[in-house]
Parts: structure tokens; sequence; C-alpha cells
């Protein structure tokens, strides 16, 4: 027996929201896969090595459009001071960190493959960054032919921050250790112990609080 139940108001917008939500969507995708294919057509080798390199999601997702032909000169201007600005940066945070290595340099000094030394750095027990088109890996995080102690525990305190931003938290000094000119890295390197530790674990963690 058909049913002859009438159907409320309510169901009817219910479902009619439903399907404008799903609608949206997928316009909604559509429009971001577009714009994104058109940004990493569009990108040099850096903004492609630093998507790669970002642990951030949305990192990847602001950077991937920067390479994209701006409409006017003034659009122009301020890409190449942001590119200027994101240069001599980097070039700070090198120099801080001691300068860079490799990918097969490390390797050889901790005695293990290129492709361990990636594994490493998925999993957080080395930190690389994204240099030029390639990974580069902070030399001062390295002492005596390794990582620094506990560096693990760190940088997963550190959480999804830029890996670029990790350095210059990492050599930063830091108050409340010593006389207070030692930089996280160089704490490490000295063997802290349980308790210096845990307020070095909580102390990285707070700052992506």
């Amino acid at each position: 027996m058909t049913s002859t139940a009438p159907i409320s108001p309510r169901s009817t917008r219910t479902a009619r929201n439903i399907a404008s939500g799903d609608t949206l969507r997928r316009k909604a995708l559509e429009k971001l896969t577009l714009a994104i294919a058109r940004a990493v057509e569009a990108a040099s080798d850096d903004t492609l090595a630093d998507i790669v390199g970002s642990e951030d999601l949305r990192y990847a997702l602001a950077i991937a459009p920067r390479d994209i032909a701006p409409e006017s000169p003034a659009d122009l201007e301020a890409i190449r001071m942001s590119r200027e600005r994101t240069a001599r940066f980097r070039e700070d945070m090198a120099q801080r960190a001691g300068g860079m290595y490799d990918r097969d340099h490390v390797a050889a000094m901790l005695g293990v493959t290129p492709a361990a030394i990636e594994k490493q750095r998925q999993r957080r027990q080395v930190l690389g960054v994204p240099y030029g088109s390639e990974i580069r890996y902070p030399a001062a995080q390295f002492a005596d032919g390794a990582a620094v102690p506990h560096l693990k525990r760190v940088l997963e305190a550190l959480g999804d921050t830029d890996p670029w931003e990790q350095i210059m938290l990492l050599t930063t000094p830091v108050e409340g250790f010593g006389d207070g000119s030692q930089t996280l890295l160089e704490l490490l390197k000295g063997k802290p112990g349980q308790d210096d530790l845990r307020q070095i674990i909580a102390l990285a963690a707070a700052w992506t609080a």
C-alpha cells in the first residue's frame, strides 16, 4: 500500500540544504583543483621544494601560488620583496645553524645510507629543511658524528612548525638555563639531566602552542 503521508516543509528544507552543501563542496573542489594545477605549473623549483618539504598542508597551500604571474607591477614588487626577505632569513638561519649539510654528507657522517637519512627526517630524528631543490640538514644538530641527544623528543614537541622556523627556535638563546646564552641545540649537546630535559621539551612545545 502506497504511503500518502505528507512530506513536512522542514524535511524538504533539510534535503535542499544538504544538496546545496554538496554542490558547493563539489564546485569548491573543482575551483581549487584548477587553482592548484595552475600554481604547480607556474611554480619555481624553490617553491616546489618548499611544498614537498612542508610538514604542514596549510603552509603548502599558502605558498603554492606565489609564482603565478602577478596582475600588476605592485604585485610583482611585493613578490620580489617577499622573496628577498625569505632569502635573507634563510641565509641568516643557515649561518646560525653552522652551515648546511646535504644528505650524502650526513649519511657518510652517521655511517648509514642516504635513504636511511630520509627515513630519519620523516621520523623527526633529524631536522631537514627545503633548500633549493633538495633537503639540507643544519650542521648544529650534530655532534661527535651523531645527532645531539634527545633531538627527536624536541623535534616532536615542535610539531608541524615550518622547518625553517624550527631552525630559528633551535638556534635562539634561551633564558633559565646557565647564563642564558645557550641555544636549545647547545643545551642538548650538554646532555641535560631529566629535569632540564623536561623543561626544554616543555619550552619547545610552548613555542608552538
